[in-house]
């Protein structure tokens, strides 16, 4: 049965497993060696469940990730989460003890050696979650996983795998690739029907004197870049993104504000609350993107929003005038056919106020009187390292986070960002620029990370060192574990537990797991210790001491509406 399963993940163009092993589900991983699918094994299952999200982003095809029972399927559930908030199409196959021990003695606490209740753990988590107990269970449930994984939002599925079902022998006609449906390619979407809704939003675009085109991941995933440009130029309209859509837009155009939300740039925020009219193109906007004033998110104007999932479009957070259910290529496609001609007539000084508030750079402004060296300082001097290089940005959770989406240049094709955002996971940052320089051969991964965040799966340098990839890791060192940090000193005054996190020496463990690293702590040494990082091929690491009391300035507070930002402590 190991076989044919390993036959299905070559039909549908797996060509690598990301798997940290265990017994449960070796039969399969036997399986797909024999038949010369690569095995990426990682130190951790956390690790590999990142990798796998990260290539799975990069290429917008479902990745298989491997694991064994028990302790094999709780490492994983961080990713897990991971995909299915931030809709990445992921397979998770689980190994399981028999079947003969699942039917029976279901009154006891565990059933067999390292046995979970897989499914039940996976399924609020997952778009479907099966334990597979029958040969029809696996010819049913393995080929459909690829289909429902990218069908409509994209999403994980988890299968859990029986041992005893993993080595069931079968025919040669049942093992034959003409037995194997192909269930890979994805289902038309339909253009709507209700043409009338069509027709109500681009007569409100046209009317629009603040239109704001708002760009999310489901902008990136849908991948028209060139129509986004064409929709805002048509729209006369600034282009905001969510902070998972940086890089749907150059983030260099003149009428590029920024992200919005919690940590989102002042002029974009700014611009959403003034606008009279708001085009969302996948987005959810979730409390992250909106702030907690829900009642004043768009005062003064009008909502249209564009999605996918009917199930984000019926339970809004915010007023919406316009709910469209459509694939965003589509909608752009129809908005063009029946916007074309049409001219509105726009507020010139409110467009040009919103372009000054972008150019005053309000954003993390360094403290002139720190000894220290400042985010954004160290941030603006790699970019101008950098410049216009292909690459792919992934970070960690926390301050460098933001810091990271908010100074550094994104554009499609050019500049990519990965960062984990429904489920916000510390340890995201490393496997993951593990899995995209997987995905994206000769194409450089900048990995931006905080002290906090790179301990979390720090372990994974291991898997870094083994492949020899083109990874360059910028750790910005605070000594504090920045977000959450500044929460408490905005709310309490004090920051117990986050304020004085000690780190150790990581340019000493990254050249332990042979690894090139230094330490970078004066403004003095930036430009040439920045430079020398960036120069070398092959995996690097630069450890950054940077100012402890720097914070992601401004940011949207509860309470605020999204004309209002904290502007910083004294």
């Amino acid at each position: 049965m190991a076989d044919w399963v390993a036959e299905v993940f070559h039909k549908n163009a797996i060509e690598r497993i990301f798997l940290y092993p265990g017994g449960t589900i070796a039969p399969l991983i036997n399986a797909c060696l024999k038949i010369g699918i690569k095995v990426e094994c990682f130190k951790s299952e956390q690790g590999a469940g990142y990798a796998a999200l990260a290539y799975a982003r990069l290429t917008g095809t479902p990745q298989v990730v491997m694991v064994t029972s028990g302790p094999g399927v709780t490492n994983v559930m961080s990713p897990l989460a991971d995909a299915y908030y931030d809709s990445t199409p992921l397979i998770l196959v689980t190994g399981q003890i028999g079947t003969g021990d699942l039917k029976v003695r279901k009154e006891v606490r565990q059933r067999g050696f390292q046995e979970t209740p897989t499914v039940d753990l996976t399924l609020p988590i997952s778009k479907r979650a099966t334990c597979m107990m029958s040969l029809e269970d696996v010819f049913r449930e393995v080929p459909n996983a690829f289909r429902l994984a990218v069908e409509g939002r994209k999403g994980p599925v988890v299968i859990d795998f029986p041992m005893d079902i993993q080595r069931l022998e079968l025919s040669s006609d049942e093992l034959s690739s003409e037995s194997i449906p192909d269930l890979s390619g994805r289902e038309d979407n339909v253009v709507a029907e209700n043409s009338l809704i069509m027709a109500d939003v681009v007569s409100a675009a046209a009317k629009a004197k603040r239109p704001v085109l708002l760009l999310g991941q489901g902008a990136i995933n849908a991948g028209v870049f060139d129509q986004y440009i064409e929709i805002a130029k048509a729209m006369n309209a600034v282009v905001v993104t969510s902070f998972l859509g940086v890089g749907s837009y150059d983030s260099s155009d003149s009428n590029y504000l920024g992200y919005v939300g919690h940590t989102g740039h002042l002029a974009a925020n700014r611009a959403v609350y003034e606008c009279d009219f708001l085009l969302v193109l996948g987005s959810r906007l979730d409390v992250r993107q909106t702030g907690t004033v829900v009642d004043n998110f768009v005062p003064n104007g009008n909502v249209a929003w564009v999605d996918t999932d009917k199930a984000e479009l019926t339970n809004p957070r915010v007023r919406i005038k316009w709910k469209i259910e459509l694939d965003i290529a589509i909608f752009c496609s129809e908005f063009f056919s029946v916007y074309k001609g049409k001219v509105g007539s726009i507020d010139t000084a409110w467009h040009e106020n919103m372009l000054l508030i972008k150019g005053e750079q309000l954003e993390d402004r360094p403290k002139e009187e720190s000894g220290y060296l400042q985010p954004r300082t160290v941030l603006q001097c790699l970019s101008s390292v950098v410049g216009n290089a292909a690459m792919t940005v992934v970070t960690g959770v926390g301050c460098h986070q933001h810091w990271a989406a908010r100074h550094l240049n994104y554009r499609p094709g050019i500049c990519s960002l990965l960062t984990s955002g429904g489920h916000g996971t510390m340890g995201y940052d490393l496997p993951s620029a593990i899995g995209a320089a997987i995905a994206q051969p000769g194409r450089r991964v900048l990995c931006i990370v905080g002290d906090g965040s790179l301990l979390m799966n720090i372990q994974e340098l291991g898997s870094l060192s083994d492949r020899n990839l083109d990874v360059k890791i910028l750790v910005m060192n605070n000594s504090r574990l920045g977000m959450v940090s500044q929460f408490q000193l905005i709310t309490w005054d004090s920051d117990p537990t986050t304020g004085d996190f000690k780190s150790p020496d990581f340019a000493a463990i990254a050249k332990g797991f042979g690894i090139p690293a230094d330490r970078l702590d004066s403004a003095a040494e930036l430009e040439s210790k920045i430079s020398a990082f960036w120069s070398k091929s092959g995996p690097a690491l630069l450890d950054v001491n940077i100012d402890p009391r720097a914070d992601v300035v401004p940011m949207l507070l509860g309470g605020q509406h999204m004309g209002e930002m904290w502007m910083g402590r004294k």
